[in-house]
């Protein structure tokens, strides 16, 4: 009897770790006949660690090689994937280019897929995969389930995704819902790569929230995996200084305004903005974006979220649950705005427009001496929720050692 097949999609750009995922996913696949591989391999002809010729007259690869120079970003790599090199595959593993994979990861899947599908879902598995390291592997492996996680409203429209525990994962008899698709891990039916295509507009950012909405609205319904299949390693300090953004920049390339063409693009999708046309790339017609909403408990244009959603329970998001308001805000202040040498920590609040916290951290201990030092700004991503009171202004307000409250900024947001 023959195995349905598996497409795995492998975008690598400049990836050291390219052939150890391809090597480890056959090594590991219960029945590895089954398993072909669509990648699209964006390489630099100095680096040689990506060469795949010891896969080229093997009839389950399927290779597009890109000079990184004519590579656009990692959706158009998807895309020339799905488009050119997936063809009669029964799945798709949709990855990056820098896994790991559990003995009998092919047939996992498949299983947990079809379980779901049974029931008479359209699923797909999807996941931030936990961490494995490759200077130390198998032994840095995260040996626990993740899921995505809301965070908040970025100013420019899209949602900040990150990775938290799959939390009751250890009881799961079945893959539970989602409220996002990840961009390194999703397994469905191959219809659904060939129906929800990429849009290589997207550069990088909103990738994922891109797809999220637009399969739901197709009529896909989305599931974490309850078991560990697959690992995925994040940053690594080889990669410094060669990926797709570093090499676009010392090239001259606007990377950031392709950034900012695809959040606008992003913003027509969820209708809180308009001017593009999405022909190709929009909404479906089975669910509307407000039954994503409510399933999700987020509100695009208001850029607020439901506490049950903040609390991570699995979807559909009650609705009982109170609203809140998303808050994202850089915070950067210099040296020379707080120029003490004596402050034992920085109090940095968002007040509103009377003068009340709203919230507030302390800067001290290793970010503090750096400050003092002159090695760099405070720098950082702050975010949080809010519900009556909105914040207008940050302040930065420096504690020192001899003199108590000391200097003080304030800027309006």
């Amino acid at each position: 009897m023959s195995k349905e097949t598996i497409l795995v999609h492998l975008p690598g750009y400049r990836d050291p770790e390219l052939v150890p995922t391809i090597k480890d996913a056959l090594a590991n696949a219960k029945y590895p006949k089954r398993i072909h591989f669509g990648i699209c391999r964006q390489y630099h002809p100095e680096d040689g660690f990506d060469n795949l010729d010891e896969f080229r007259n093997d009839k389950r690869f399927h290779i597009m090689d890109v000079l990184y120079t004519e590579a656009q970003g990692l959706p158009w790599a998807r895309a020339q994937i799905n488009e050119n090199l997936l063809t009669d595959q029964d799945y798709i593993l949709q990855l990056d280019s820098h896994h790991r994979f559990a003995k009998g990861w092919d047939e996992t899947l498949i299983e947990m897929h079809n379980q779901r599908e049974k029931q008479g879902y359209k699923p797909i598995l999807a996941a931030y995969l936990p961490l494995y390291t490759p200077f130390d592997d198998p032994g840095g492996r995260t040996m626990e389930p993740w899921q995505q996680q809301f965070v908040c409203f970025y100013p420019h429209g899209t949602i900040f995704i990150r990775p938290g525990l799959l939390h009751g994962w250890q009881d799961m008899t079945e893959p539970p819902f989602s409220r996002f698709l990840s961009g390194h891990f999703c397994f469905a039916r191959a219809e659904w790569a060939k129906e929800i295509k990429h849009d290589p507009d997207i550069y990088f950012s909103g990738e994922e929230i891109n797809l999220t909405v637009r399969s739901y609205t197709h009529g896909y319904d989305m599931f974490h995996p309850h078991k560990l299949v697959v690992w995925h390693s994040t940053m690594r300090e080889e990669r410094s200084g060669i990926l797709k953004w570093d090499d676009d920049a010392k090239r001259g390339v606007e990377w950031w305004a392709k950034q900012d063409y695809a959040r606008k693009k992003i913003r027509c999708l969820f209708r809180t903005e308009e001017g593009i046309d999405l022909t190709g790339y929009d909404l479906g017609t089975v669910r509307t974006l407000a039954d994503y909403e409510t399933y999700a408990g987020v509100n695009f244009k208001e850029k607020s979220v439901q506490k049950y959603t903040l609390d991570n329970d699995y979807p559909p998001t009650s609705v009982d649950s109170p609203w809140s308001k998303s808050f994202y805000h850089l915070v950067t202040v210099h040296r020379n705005e707080l120029p003490g040498d004596d402050y034992k920590s920085i109090l940095i609040a968002f007040d509103d427009e009377n003068g009340m916290a709203v919230n507030s951290r302390y800067i001290d201990g290793y970010q503090l001496q750096q400050f003092l030092e002159n090695k760099g700004p405070i720098h950082y991503e702050e975010y949080f929720q809010y519900f009556d009171k909105k914040p207008v202004k940050m302040v930065a307000w420096a504690i020192s050692e001899t003199r108590g409250w000391a200097e003080r900024i304030e800027h309006r947001i």
